[in-house]
């Protein structure tokens, strides 16, 4: 059941974030603005998106631990990912990226197809921050999942989070 669950997540995520440079020529470019710009902004776009994607599939697989059961070693029916700190911690740092992806995506819209010094330094500091929440998730959120299984798939999605994340960084 969770694996099936997972894989149906899992190309759901990826369906949704085939999104890559999507900009090829832009012709009439505004006095300072390069083309390799325009073609940066477009990658942070789609960038965000997938992010936003993976987000939505990540809370979606969190919120299905805290309801699904495993038989443990010993036998007994325990919950992948209980309520307490280690679910909230978890629920909180998810909240907290898709609150930056936001925010950088709406900064984003209101600049004008410009990936300019101050657009990139503004994306890149709500990114540090993702990057942040990710590593909190990791180191307080997901610790908590009591399966295997179910850990090397939450893990799976927050790797794709932080490549995501770092390749929006690496734009120049």
């Amino acid at each position: 059941m969770i694996k099936r669950r997972f894989v149906l997540l899992l190309a759901l995520s990826l369906a949704l974030s085939g999104c890559a440079a999507r900009t090829k020529n832009v012709t009439n470019l505004p006095t300072g603005v390069t083309q390799t710009q325009v073609q940066n902004w477009d990658t942070a776009v789609a960038k965000l998106h997938e992010i936003a994607s993976t987000v939505s599939t990540l809370r979606q697989t969190v919120i299905g631990l805290n309801k699904t059961t495993y038989v443990n070693a010993q036998g007994q029916t325990e919950v992948v990912l209980p309520d307490g700190p280690n679910y909230a911690s978890a629920l909180r740092a998810i909240g907290k990226i898709d609150q930056l992806q936001i925010s950088a995506a709406n900064y984003l819209q209101g600049v004008p197809k410009n990936w300019g010094g101050s657009t990139q330094a503004t994306v890149n500091g709500y990114i540090v921050g993702i990057q942040q929440a990710i590593t909190d998730l990791v180191n307080q959120g997901t610790v908590g999942i009591k399966n295997s299984s179910s850990q090397s798939q939450v893990n799976q999605l927050i790797a794709n989070l932080s490549a995501t994340a770092q390749l929006i960084l690496n734009l120049t």
